[in-house]
C-alpha cells in the first residue's frame, strides 16, 4: 500500500491554467415601459453591494488572476471593475466581443490563447453562455445541467490552453457563499 498523499497527487493532474468563469452581477431589469438598450443595462446599488462581498470573498480565498476579461455590456464590465479592485493581484481588465451574450465558446477560447503568459484568467459573462461553456470545458456535454446564478463562479483547471482535453473542475461557489466568506 503506498503513501496516501503521493497516491493523491499522481491522481491530480498539474494544473498550469486556471480559468475563473463568473456571471455578472444583480442589474437592472428590463423594464417594457422604457426603451433601455440591453447592453446598458448597469448593476443595481443592490448588486454592486453583493459584488463587492463577492469579491472579498474571491480575495479571501486567495484567488489572484493575471487577466479579467469581460464581456463589453455594462453590467459585466461593473462586475469586472469591482472584483478587479478587490483582488490583492489588481489585474488588468480587457473587454472581449466573445463574451456577448450568444457567442461562440471557441472565440473566447481563441481570444484567450493569444495570451499564453496569462495563465490565471477571470472571464466575466452571461448565462446560458457560461454554463454552456463551463460543460463543454470539463466535457460534460451541452445538456448537462450547470446554471450560473448572478455572482456565482467556478474555476476550471487545464494542464495546458488551448485545451487539448477536457479541463478539471476544482470548484462552483453560488454566490452566497462567496458573500459568506468575504
Amino acid at each position: 500500500m503506498g503513501n496516501k498523499e503521493t497516491e493523491d497527487n499522481r491522481a491530480m493532474p498539474p494544473t498550469d491554467y486556471e480559468l475563473y468563469l463568473m456571471r455578472h452581477g444583480l442589474a437592472v431589469s428590463r423594464d417594457v415601459t422604457t426603451v433601455m438598450d440591453d447592453a446598458k443595462r448597469p448593476l443595481t446599488p443592490e448588486g454592486k453591494q453583493k459584488m463587492r462581498e463577492i469579491a472579498s470573498g474571491l480575495d479571501r480565498m486567495g484567488i489572484e488572476v493575471e487577466w479579467i476579461v469581460s464581456s463589453p455590456l455594462v453590467r459585466a464590465v461593473e462586475t469586472a471593475e469591482i472584483v478587479g479592485e478587490a483582488l490583492c493581484s489588481k489585474p488588468s481588465v480587457d473587454l472581449c466581443d466573445a463574451l456577448k451574450p450568444g457567442a461562440a465558446p471557441v472565440a473566447l477560447i481563441t481570444f484567450l490563447a493569444k495570451r499564453p503568459n496569462r495563465r490565471r484568467v477571470l472571464v466575466v459573462g452571461h448565462e446560458p453562455d457560461l454554463s454552456e461553456l463551463a460543460a463543454r470545458l470539463i466535457g460534460a456535454g451541452r445538456n448537462a445541467n450547470m446554471p450560473f446564478k448572478k455572482g456565482g463562479c467556478c474555476l476550471i483547471a487545464f494542464s495546458i490552453f488551448p485545451p487539448k482535453s477536457p479541463g478539471r473542475l476544482v470548484w462552483w461557489l453560488p454566490p452566497r457563499v462567496m458573500r459568506k466568506l468575504g
